[in-house]
């Protein structure tokens, strides 16, 4: 995108989940979260398996009385049903039908989903879903539809004999009744079970690979922090050994700055979150032991008001900014570097400084910015952005 008569290249680190607004294109990582939640959301569709119906329902199902009552219930909607599909096949069929049918239809149906529902129980004991799902749905398909056309013919039938008096029973409306109970009976809960058990697989493996990428992220900024801090720390002892020739107050000076940086680093270096102040305190006593070792030239400029200090950061943020600032740029009496570190309006903080690049000795990998990219991601939703002009540098952190 072209800006005036200059080039502007604007890079965004993603680091939020729904961050579409900055990068058409979803990463791995992110589409994983993505079809994560997006498993919350269809599970929370199923009541019998949404976490705050379970133990309601698992309440009602192992009460005897309140489970017969529903079973019965639910027997005169089904036999509705059944009466619609006869009317559709025969003209002549009334759809509202005397009262011992329902009743036969409501017996037919407290034994025949009792008995799969031990038939269940038992195929959990020897047959678990976590072990070969789908062994056992061919099973539970197989021993439900034997178990349901068993029983609808053992009590439908004697049912029409001697509670109705039918005299003639007809084979192919025996038929449709038993594909109609056995497709309700057993194949519906079967095959439903299992996608619920797929689903509840599928979500495990999806929070599994989060807190592996969490984990992986947090190694890596840690593993980060940990390789900087040795660095700075003899490139500081370098300075301290010229200092304590040439001035010894700034050498007193500097010894108390430098205590007061590791002691910042070990008292904060396991929390996830900070005030804003506490590490604007830290950088400025950090960005002192910088100025000294290079003599002044490189300005450090504050402007964040009082009311965005109270918010939050990832402990040491700023300071592996600043540091990847020093690395990447020229720093001398006739190039000096200038970081500025402001609150923008949209509740960031933006670290920025002119571009001078070092052209020999240093080779970007990127680190850096990827993990601190990588470690907010899970702290908002904000993401991290990393924009690049022919002059400048900037980077936009969230304040949480």
């Amino acid at each position: 995108m072209r800006t005036g008569s200059q080039n502007f290249r604007h890079v965004t680190e993603n680091a939020g989940i729904r961050s579409g607004a900055f990068q058409l294109q979803i990463s791995g990582s992110n589409r994983a979260a993505l079809l994560f939640r997006l498993s919350e959301i269809i599970t929370d569709l199923l009541p019998l398996k949404s976490g705050r119906y379970n133990n309601m329902v698992k309440g009602i199902v192992n009460r005897l009385i309140p489970r017969l009552l529903i079973l019965i219930a639910a027997s005169f909607p089904l036999k509705l049903m059944l009466d619609l599909i006869f009317r559709l096949l025969y003209r002549n069929h009334e759809i509202i039908r005397p009262a011992a049918e329902y009743l036969g239809a409501a017996l037919l149906t407290l034994v025949t989903l009792e008995m799969v529902r031990l038939m269940k129980k038992q195929l959990e004991r020897f047959f678990p879903w976590e072990k070969s799902p789908l062994r056992r749905l061919i099973i539970e398909i197989a021993a439900g539809s034997v178990l349901v056309t068993v029983i609808i013919l053992a009590i439908n039938i004697p049912l029409k004999v001697y509670l109705l008096e039918i005299q003639f029973i007809q084979l192919s409306d025996e038929i449709i009744t038993t594909l109609y109970y056995l497709f309700l009976f057993a194949l519906i809960p079967a095959f439903t079970e299992f996608a619920l058990f797929l689903l509840k697989r599928w979500r495990h493996g999806l929070a599994e690979m989060e807190r592996f990428r969490k984990e992986n992220a947090e190694y890596r900024f840690e593993a980060l922090r940990t390789q900087v801090n040795p660095h700075f720390l003899f490139n500081s002892l370098n300075t301290l050994s010229s200092l304590m020739y040439e001035d010894r107050d700034k050498a007193a000076g500097f010894i108390r700055d430098l205590s007061d940086v590791y002691r910042y680093v070990l008292d904060n270096r396991s929390k996830e979150l900070i005030p804003l102040s506490d590490e604007l305190k830290f950088i400025r006593s950090f960005v002192t032991l910088y100025q000294l070792r290079f003599d002044n030239k490189l300005e450090v400029v504050f402007d964040i008001p009082e009311d965005q200090q109270v918010r939050l950061i990832a402990p040491m943020t700023l300071q592996l900014l600043i540091e990847n600032a020093v690395k990447h740029n020229i720093v001398s009496a006739r190039k000096p570097l200038t970081i500025r570190i402001d609150a923008t309006g949209n509740g960031c903080i933006a670290v920025s400084n002119n571009l001078q690049r070092k052209t020999t000795g240093v080779v970007s990998s990127g680190i850096g910015l990827a993990n601190i990219s990588s470690r907010y991601g899970f702290l908002t939703e904000k993401p991290v952005e990393v924009i690049e002009t022919e002059t400048a540098f900037i980077v936009k952190v969230p304040l949480i």
